[in-house]
Formats: structure tokens, sequence, C-alpha cells
């Protein structure tokens, strides 16, 4: 029977835990142990794409002064960073993980091979992607619409620390409106921003499923790799 295939994108914010930044070890190792017991299961298959944002953000540097183009670089590099340690944590439990990067860094990750990626899944692993696009000005948003897009994923997660979608930001505003549903094209007329615009409208033309919801609930990947409905479904009107 085939196994749904999703694609999971966390900010690299989230890696830091409790700090200011950085990689918050603990929270790390409890991540990844709950990935591991999610794909030792063998009911899904999972493709995971982290930001960088927790040790440096490519949009924030050239507000700094940094030149867009190498804040980019070194943003990517960051993302790099931080899957590395999740595929190490994978790893030593006993995880098959593939490590892909849209820029290839010599005797550390190879460029992204989709062959390989069904090989991987085809052992019950599971696949990790960084390095963004490989291409400035572009988030890592766009990463994973593009990633999940290319590994037919059936949906793609976006775990934040927000359970879902709202019509304003729920932490500025306390009668912010929750969706449980909503559509690519109200997304755009209302100009919500649940992931930046390039990405939203690459899923709408390719018909991908998007589900947002909330990382830090106790089961609420689980649940959503069960196939229920967590936080916010997005979908083509």
């Amino acid at each position: 029977m085939k196994k749904n295939r999703y694609l999971l994108k966390i900010s690299g914010e989230v890696l830091k835990g409790n700090l200011p930044s950085g990689i918050s070890l603990e929270f790390l190792n409890l991540f990844c142990e709950r990935l591991a017991k999610i794909i030792l299961k063998k009911e899904v298959e999972l493709g995971i794409v982290v930001g960088g944002g927790n040790i440096f953000r490519g949009v924030r540097g050239e507000l700094e002064g940094f030149d867009r183009l190498y804040g980019d670089g070194v943003g990517m590099m960051a993302t790099v960073v931080n899957s590395l340690l999740i595929t190490e944590r994978l790893r030593y439990r006993n995880i098959p993980v593939l490590l892909q990067s849209a820029v290839k860094i010599e005797g550390i990750v190879d460029l992204f091979n989709r062959d390989r990626v069904e090989e991987v899944f085809e052992k019950n692993g599971c696949v990790v992607f960084c390095g963004g696009t490989g291409n400035p000005f572009f988030s890592t948003d766009t990463t994973a619409a593009l990633r999940a897009l290319q590994i037919n994923s059936d949906c793609l997660f976006k775990a934040t620390k927000v359970d879902g979608i709202y019509d304003k930001d729920p932490e500025k505003f306390s009668g912010a409106k929750k969706f449980d549903a909503i559509s690519y094209d109200e997304i755009i007329s209302r100009e919500i921003e649940v992931m930046d615009l390039t990405s939203i409208l690459m899923l709408k033309k390719n018909k991908q499923k998007l589900m947002v919801f909330n990382m830090n609930d106790n089961d609420s990947l689980e649940r959503a790799c069960r196939g229920e409905i967590v936080g916010t479904l997005v979908k083509e009107s």
C-alpha cells in the first residue's frame, strides 16, 4: 500500500528553544526523538526543510548593512549547519537519512537527486534538504514549496509557534480569527503572511496542499502524519 509522503518545514528559530539565538541541544534531541518515533513506525515518508534564522537571516543582515547577496549566502550555510545536526541526531537513532543541498559542499553534502530520494524512502528513511534554493532572494518557504513538489508530497506541513492561520497576528490582536480551512486565493486577497508570496503562488499553481500548525503542541505533528487535519488546511479553491 502506498504511504503518504509529507514535507515538513520548520523554522531555524524553533531549534533555539529558550535560547536567545543558536541551537538548543536539548530541544534538538527532543525534536529528533519525535521524528524518529514517527519514521520508525514506517507508516509515512518524511522529508524535512529547516530554516537558518536561529544563526543568521539574510534579510535581517541587509537591514544591518550586509550585502544581500552575501547575507543570503550566509543564511543558506546556516541551514546546512542545522540540517547536519538533525541528520546526525536521526542517524544516532538508527534512521537512514539522506542529506541533500541546493549548494554542493564537497565532503559534506551533495546536490538534490530525485532518484536517491526515492531509494532512501524505499528503505524507510527520511531526507533532509538544506542550502535553500541555491540562489539569493529566495526564502526557505520557497525551498519547502519547491522540494514538496519535487518529491510529490501529499501535503506540505509548516510547523510554527502558532496553532494555525489567523486573519491577523494573534500575538498582537486578541480578536484575531483562526481559520480551520482557507484557500490560496483568500490568503492572497487578504494579504495574510503565512509564507512568502512566491511560495504561495507556487503551491497554488501546482495544487499542493498545505497545513499550518503549532510544532510545540504535544502531538500535532504525529496527528498530522496520521492524516488528521490539525491547525489550518490550505488548498486550491
